[in-house]
């Protein structure tokens, strides 16, 4: 999971579950032991994802190292 990290602001471009309007974002808050992802949304609320959900329906900035 190197591309994803804690702090990350995430965008939402595809309706996976009808909870936000696409083009959301959110702060990636923690990742747990079991590569679950925690957010914070933007327009308040918290949300979990697995890895595969946030890179199929989200677009994640790349790392510039």
């Amino acid at each position: 999971m190197e591309k994803i990290t804690v702090g990350m602001t995430i965008k939402l471009i595809k309706d996976f579950d009808g909870s936000r309007p696409v083009g959301s974002t959110a702060t990636i808050v923690y990742i747990d032991d079991f590569d679950q992802i925690f957010v914070d949304w933007s327009d308040g609320g918290q949300g979990r994802y697995t890895e595969e959900q946030l890179l199929k329906n989200f677009d994640i900035p790349t790392k510039i190292a």
